[in-house]
């Protein structure tokens, strides 16, 4: 055929090789940016928000350095004073007062069940008389005459009779889910303290999980009455021994070995709990240096709660309920003194302790920035 034939003699118009070649590469370009396109527009934006959080996270890195350098800079003294000053800010920021008042009403509650765990687990050991006796000894110097009578009715209703297996099961298993409460709930206060990120365990083994360990800190404080019962017997024992009135040096060393002996049990409870109950990682360090701060400020506070307790009259106001109401001013008023007490161990943890060098987000002090932006670069910085 004559059209053939033509292109078979290589009668090809002159530049179409070239030009059809040059529409061929322009259509692959055209093909390969609509692709590039495609792909560019399906690949997912950084969002905004993780941009400034990242920003925001820097800046606070960078101003906790700073803190930190300062305060290393100064003298111990100095230093720990300008932690206890961040401290109190941040007990204010936490709202600490509201998460005491929560802390009484669950104690108030929980305070007959775990006087009944404490009383039966020491009482393996002394008998369950004399460690209502001491119990009643202990709690009536903290808290007074109006506050023992409150524990004393109390004590007096943890006594009990035998019962069937079954129901002693289902008794026993309701007391300790009744006793660990008001520690679930200090569980709860001090991760909120700490800013802890929340758990991503729930469910039924979260709750026990959770339960567990609170027990665990009940026995703690078992262990720390039958060591008070224990220290209490020996000095008694020396007493009867050693010749001397009240004023006599030996009976001053006596009282002044039993203040230190109280002392060091309440400093290794509160480090129990500052250690054990937030579920994040603190050193031994961090936590001595805390707990023999609260247990400092405990011992002053108790004094000052015992002296308004007696001057307000409290008991007289509220007639029966008077020593109801005692009690959970007394809780009240102590738990503010151990969330403060738990505030300083986080500062001097994140300027001072162990913590001081740290530059991830979750080491950031509290100070760096206020608590609900922080908790926003928790979620959003990683």
């Amino acid at each position: 055929m004559k059209t053939s034939s033509y292109f078979e003699r290589g009668n090809t118009p002159p530049g179409t090789l070239q030009v059809a070649a040059a529409l061929l590469s322009f259509i692959v370009v055209l093909t390969r940016g609509s692709k590039d396109n495609r792909r560019t527009r399906q690949l997912p934006a950084q969002p905004a928000a993780d941009v400034t959080a990242r920003s925001e996270l820097s800046d606070a890195t960078q101003k906790k350095n700073k803190e930190v350098a300062s305060l290393r800079s100064e003298s111990k003294p100095k230093a720990l004073f300008h932690i206890a000053i961040s401290a109190a800010k941040e007990w204010v920021a936490h709202r600490a007062s509201s998460k005491g008042a929560a802390l009484a009403l669950y104690t108030l509650f929980s305070l007959a069940p775990m006087l009944v765990l404490v009383v039966t687990i020491a009482g393996l050991f002394f008998g369950e008389d004399t460690v209502r006796n001491q119990l009643l000894q202990q709690m009536s110097g903290m808290m007074g005459e109006q506050g023992g009578e409150g524990v004393r009715t109390i004590l007096a209703g943890t006594k009990q009779e035998n019962a069937g297996v079954i129901a002693g099961l289902i008794s026993a298993g309701l007391v300790l889910v009744s006793a660990t409460s008001a520690f679930s709930e200090l569980k709860d206060s001090l991760d909120e303290l700490w800013e802890v990120p929340p758990s991503k365990e729930s469910g039924i083994w979260s709750v026990i999980r959770q339960r567990v360990l609170s027990f665990g800190v009940i026995l703690v404080v078992a262990l720390m009455l039958m060591i008070s019962l224990a220290v209490s017997t020996a000095l008694a024992a020396m007493d009867s021994i050693w010749p001397g009135g009240d004023g006599s040096p030996l009976k001053i060393i006596s009282v002044v070995i039993s203040h230190l002996i109280s002392f060091g049990i309440v400093t290794a409870l509160f480090a129990v709990i500052f250690k054990y109950l937030p579920a994040t990682k603190i050193a031994w360090k961090d936590v001595i240096v805390g707990a023999l701060i609260t247990a400092t400020l405990f011992i002053i506070g108790k004094t000052a709660i015992g002296i308004y307790v007696a001057n307000a009259d409290i008991g007289s106001a509220y007639g029966a309920a008077g020593s109801v109401v005692i009690m959970i001013l007394w809780v009240y008023y102590s738990a503010q003194i151990f969330f403060y007490g738990s505030l300083f161990t986080h500062e001097y943890a994140m300027k001072l302790g162990s913590r001081a060098d740290a530059t991830d987000v979750e080491n950031l002090p509290n100070s760096s920035m206020e608590p609900g932006e922080r908790a926003r670069l928790l979620r959003t910085a990683h």
